[in-house]
């Protein structure tokens, strides 16, 4: 696509319970974690029929959301649209087709180094183009942040259960 991604990485130490410096010897919770990031802002380009246009994107990752990966379309533009996929369809897609229903992703049979996105919402789809390299070099980078099979370990259900609750932390 462009050759000209650019990527960072973010990695900041946090508290699961900001304030609380007491802790019950049960309390297995850690009190310190590791909060790691990875962002990409590359260019898609939007397939339609009629046209093709420039679609200035921005892959995230973070550790504190394992199996996820929010992807920005319209980055810096009065109408940003968010998609959240799973990190392993991104991750399989790139070899082989992968997901069902609203989300697709897929390797080009035609074009070499060029993975394809398929977004459903109602009745309208969108297919956009993205670089493999890319692609790869970001997958790649989030499983140094957090390992496949390892999410798990990253999840903080408590926060999760909290939030859900509507509870202080």
């Amino acid at each position: 696509m462009t050759g000209r991604e650019a990527f960072d990485t973010h990695d900041e130490h946090w508290s699961h319970r900001a304030g609380d410096r007491s802790r019950k010897v049960d309390d297995m919770r850690p009190v310190i974690a590791r909060r790691r990031s990875v962002t990409c802002r590359t260019l898609m380009r939007l397939i339609r029929a009629s046209r093709r246009s420039r679609v200035l994107t921005q892959l995230h990752y973070d550790s504190t959301a394992p199996y996820a990966v929010s992807v920005l379309f319209n980055v810096n533009t009065d109408a940003p649209v968010e998609w959240v996929l799973g990190r392993d369809l991104m991750s399989a897609g790139r070899h082989e087709l992968s997901g069902a229903g609203d989300v697709r992703v897929w390797p080009s049979e035609i074009l070499d180094g060029v993975v394809f996105i398929s977004l459903r919402s109602g009745a309208e789809m969108e297919v956009l183009a993205a670089s493999a390299r890319a692609i790869d070099t970001f997958v790649e980078r989030t499983h140094q942040v957090v390992p496949p099979g390892e999410e798990e370990q990253h999840l903080d259900l408590d926060g999760v259960v909290r939030r859900l609750m509507d509870e202080p932390s």
